[in-house]
């Protein structure tokens, strides 16, 4: 067995012991768990790696200018990819059931590279639509499947932060995304970005495909349980036998009888929709607000989020770690960051030109990076209560619709309601933008009940 097991059950209405991935003939010469820990945040990298590049203006306004596409049809297909996302989660759900999850790895990432492929040889924006929906369905896989093993194999008392450094995956790649994107697409075209990626994927797919796999705990039946994180063992085979007989939407049913996973998701869609619009409308209101060039708060708001999320993300993992991973230490670190950081962004639309603040970009930015830095401090947390406060055998089809959520719920409505708000009915970016952060702090009730209950 490889690795040990999840937080005690006291932390949860719905005590679930995780314990280790199992191998079949023992562990093969390639794996450790730091190995394991790095092969997937390699994965996870370029596949969001492909999300700036699709967004990036090296990339983008080539495709607008050579399919002619109106401004509705490129703005599809960035989000192209959450149809295929949606629909492969569930056939991943039960693939995994069947058939190895390391191997369900390899051929998800191998899909998405064809995809990638597809993408820099489509001759108009219906067949780079449907490449983008396959992409999605190929990196279904990657998003399902490596939390959950990472959950098997990260130390007890690092668990957290194990997490927190495969989240980074989504700030870092896709900050990457753009620089590659907007550096090699203006030289050799928009679509050698696209060729290039699957390129350099090719060897990690021939890598998962040719070694010996290492096993996804799934059910009771693949090896004997160990004891939870405090030593305490935890026989759930009552529970996971049947479960793992059902259909999807068995499995869904079981997932909404589990409420803490609920919450969690609820309350994270807010917290991904807010940061979608202030990524889409942020420098254009700064660039309004406070008269600055738009090209230098691109540069000022990119850095400052990189940053950030780096900063924040390992040091949130660190305390929540130090403070002993568990859901209701998660959940409480969750909301009461997201209660400061609304505060913080509140103040950072409000309080320059009050109190002997400058009525400044800068003082702005020096406010905003400080809500930003407790916003996303909660990566790590989110991404253990997914896993954490369900059934074991469930943890991939969790991971995945916990993210489709945070997209249909949050980066994706999010923009175009704002805009709606700031042009039809307020028509003040600073009363726009200090209601939509209200939205963070409404969503927290969830996760402080759960820590006072």
């Amino acid at each position: 067995m490889l690795g040990s097991s999840n937080p005690g059950p006291g932390d949860t209405p719905a005590p679930v012991a995780h314990s280790g991935a199992a191998v079949e003939h023992g562990s093969p010469w390639w794996y450790t768990p730091k190995r394991l820990l790095a092969l997937f945040c390699g994965v996870s990298f370029l596949v969001y790696l492909d999300r700036g590049v699709i967004a990036c203006n090296g990339v983008n306004y080539g495709i607008q200018r050579d399919f002619n596409l109106s401004l509705f049809e490129d703005t599809i297909l960035p989000a192209a990819f959450m149809v295929g996302l949606l629909i492969a989660t569930f056939i991943y759900n039960e693939l995994t059931k069947r058939y190895n999850a390391f191997r369900l790895v390899g051929w998800g990432f191998l899909i998405w590279a064809l995809a990638s492929v597809g993408c820099g040889l489509s001759t108009g924006f219906y067949t780079l639509l449907c490449w983008r929906i396959v992409m999605g369905a190929g990196e279904a896989s990657i998003i399902n499947l490596t939390g959950p093993f990472i959950d098997d194999v990260a130390p007890p008392e690092h668990k957290t932060l194990w997490f927190g450094m495969l989240g980074l995956a989504n700030p870092l790649g896709t900050a990457a995304g753009y620089i590659f994107g907007g550096a090699i697409g203006p030289e050799y075209g928009w679509r050698s970005p696209f060729f290039v990626q699957a390129v350099v994927a090719l060897p990690v797919i021939l890598f998962i495909f040719l070694v010996e796999p290492v096993s996804l705990r799934m059910t009771d039946n693949e090896a004997p349980l160990l004891g939870d994180a405090k030593g305490e063992a935890t026989d759930e085979a009552s529970e996971r036998a049947p479960a793992s007989k059902q259909g999807t939407w068995g499995d869904i049913r079981v997932l909404c009888r589990h409420p803490v996973y609920l919450l969690a998701l609820l309350a994270n869609c807010p917290n991904t929709g807010v940061f979608g619009a202030f990524a889409y409308v942020g420098p254009k209101a700064a660039a309004e607000l406070f008269g600055t060039k738009e090209e230098s708060i691109d540069m000022v708001f990119g850095a400052v989020t990189i940053v950030t999320s780096v900063i924040a993300t390992l040091v949130g993992s660190l305390l929540v770690d130090g403070a002993g991973s568990s859901i209701k230490t998660s959940m409480a670190f969750c909301g009461w960051s997201s209660v400061v950081g609304f505060l913080v962004i509140e103040a950072a639309f409000n309080l320059p030109g009050h109190l002997g603040i400058p009525y400044s970009f800068t003082a702005f930015m020096a406010l905003f990076a400080l809500g930003e830095l407790t916003i996303f401090a909660n990566t790590a947390p989110t991404l253990t209560v997914q896993v954490w406060a369900v059934p074991l055998h469930l943890r991939s089809l969790a991971s995945g619709l916990a993210q489709v959520a945070s997209h249909v719920l949050g980066d994706v409505p999010y923009p175009p309601l704002v805009g709606f708000f700031q042009d039809k009915v307020l028509h003040n970016w600073q009363l726009t933008l200090s209601l939509l952060n209200l939205t963070l702090f409404v969503s927290q009730h969830s996760r402080v009940r759960i820590w006072r209950g």
